[in-house]
């Protein structure tokens, strides 16, 4: 059993509106908002806190722990998390959309987009000073499906993570994780600063 693993329940979430107007198209910081859509914006923005359950579970391996992909070869330990912030949003943007409230939908799905971004962010975070406090130094953190690390490789952190302890499960067909507002990654911590290419440690 690898001897460093755990949860993550505390989190800060505040997601900045301006955010959520360049995912549902508003790009341009000068372009002219309607202001019904403000208006939904803010309504949206208001049932945030109480859809979200935000956590995250990871494990630190070491190096002989893992399943020896090119990835890790380097590492000294690997860290691997699985974020979410549970399955309510989604229903609720469901709904929405059987109710033809489709911008209501689009706004919300785009809150828990970020939302759990900001979870995976905020954990990214507790994991690098993890390392640090080893006298390691952490990589970025990096999702299957990034590079040659394969989406196949899902099988591989949900094997190593009881994922279903905050609900999460994995589609073995596809490897997406549901509750579809998910998150997996890992990090890897070198003894080497100069393999870790992250900035601002």
């Amino acid at each position: 059993m690898p001897a460093a693993t755990g949860k993550i329940t505390r989190f800060r979430i505040d997601i900045e509106e301006r955010r959520i107007f360049r995912l549902i198209g508003y790009k341009k910081r000068n372009v002219n908002i309607d202001e019904s859509i403000k208006e939904l914006m803010r309504d949206e923005k208001r049932k945030l806190h109480r859809l979200i359950q935000p956590s995250s579970i990871y494990r630190i391996l070491d190096y002989e722990e893992t399943n020896r992909h090119p990835i890790f070869e380097k590492a000294r330990k690997v860290a691997l998390c699985i974020c979410t912030i549970g399955p309510q949003l989604e229903e609720e943007v469901a709904r929405l959309m059987e109710h033809n409230e489709l911008v209501r939908a689009l706004i919300l799905d785009a809150f828990g987009s970020e939302a759990v971004e900001e979870v995976a962010i905020q954990s990214d975070r507790f994991l690098a000073k993890r390392a640090r406090e080893m006298d390691l130094w952490p990589s970025k953190r990096f999702s299957p499906g990034y590079g040659i690390w394969d989406i196949k490789e899902q099988r591989f952190v949900f094997h190593i993570l009881p994922a279903r302890e905050i609900g999460v499960r994995l589609k073995p067909e596809s490897y997406m994780m549901i509750p579809r507002k998910s998150v997996s990654f890992r990090i890897n911590f070198y003894e080497d600063p100069n393999l870790s290419k992250r900035k601002n440690l």
